[in-house]
Protein backbone atom coordinates (compact mmCIF):
# COMPACT_ATOMS: atom_id res chain seq x y z
CA UNK A 1 0.00 0.00 0.00
CA UNK A 2 2.54 2.18 0.91
CA UNK A 3 4.04 1.44 -2.72
CA UNK A 4 1.00 3.23 -4.02
CA UNK A 5 0.72 6.00 -2.23
CA UNK A 6 4.47 7.24 -2.89
CA UNK A 7 3.71 6.72 -6.64
CA UNK A 8 0.29 8.73 -6.88
CA UNK A 9 3.26 11.53 -4.86
CA UNK A 10 5.45 11.23 -7.16
CA UNK A 11 3.08 11.59 -10.09
CA UNK A 12 1.76 14.92 -8.72
CA UNK A 13 4.80 16.06 -7.82
CA UNK A 14 5.62 15.22 -11.61
CA UNK A 15 2.40 17.05 -12.93
CA UNK A 16 3.03 19.93 -10.51
CA UNK A 17 6.37 20.10 -12.38
CA UNK A 18 5.32 19.58 -15.69
CA UNK A 19 2.31 22.36 -15.72
CA UNK A 20 4.13 25.16 -16.28
CA UNK A 21 4.98 23.51 -19.53
CA UNK A 22 2.05 22.31 -20.42
CA UNK A 23 -0.04 26.11 -20.00
CA UNK A 24 2.51 27.51 -21.93
CA UNK A 25 2.33 25.20 -24.54
CA UNK A 26 -1.46 25.62 -24.47
CA UNK A 27 -1.22 29.15 -24.47
CA UNK A 28 1.37 28.78 -27.51
CA UNK A 29 -0.94 27.06 -29.63
CA UNK A 30 -3.97 28.86 -28.49
CA UNK A 31 -2.44 32.37 -30.17
CA UNK A 32 -0.94 29.94 -32.87
CA UNK A 33 -5.07 28.92 -33.48
CA UNK A 34 -5.89 32.49 -33.48
CA UNK A 35 -3.17 34.36 -35.34
CA UNK A 36 -2.51 31.80 -38.28
CA UNK A 37 -4.95 31.08 -41.21
CA UNK A 38 -5.89 27.47 -41.63
CA UNK A 39 -5.58 27.73 -45.07
CA UNK A 40 -1.80 28.53 -44.91
CA UNK A 41 -0.95 25.82 -42.58
CA UNK A 42 -2.50 23.07 -44.95
CA UNK A 43 -1.19 24.60 -47.85
CA UNK A 44 2.22 24.52 -46.76
CA UNK A 45 1.91 21.18 -44.05
CA UNK A 46 -1.37 19.06 -45.65
CA UNK A 47 0.25 17.85 -48.86
CA UNK A 48 3.09 15.97 -49.66
CA UNK A 49 4.63 13.14 -47.31
CA UNK A 50 8.52 14.23 -47.07
CA UNK A 51 8.57 17.99 -47.73
CA UNK A 52 5.56 18.15 -45.02
CA UNK A 53 7.22 16.48 -42.79
CA UNK A 54 10.54 17.71 -43.14
CA UNK A 55 8.93 21.50 -42.63
CA UNK A 56 6.69 20.16 -39.14
CA UNK A 57 10.19 19.01 -38.02
CA UNK A 58 12.27 21.89 -38.73
CA UNK A 59 9.22 24.41 -37.30
CA UNK A 60 9.06 22.31 -34.16
CA UNK A 61 12.69 22.18 -32.93
CA UNK A 62 12.34 25.67 -31.25
CA UNK A 63 9.73 24.49 -29.34
CA UNK A 64 11.86 22.86 -26.65
CA UNK A 65 14.52 25.34 -26.39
Amino acid sequence: MNFIIEVIIESWHLLLDASVYILFGLLVSGFLRVFLNPNSVIKHLGRGRFASVFKAAFLGIPIPL
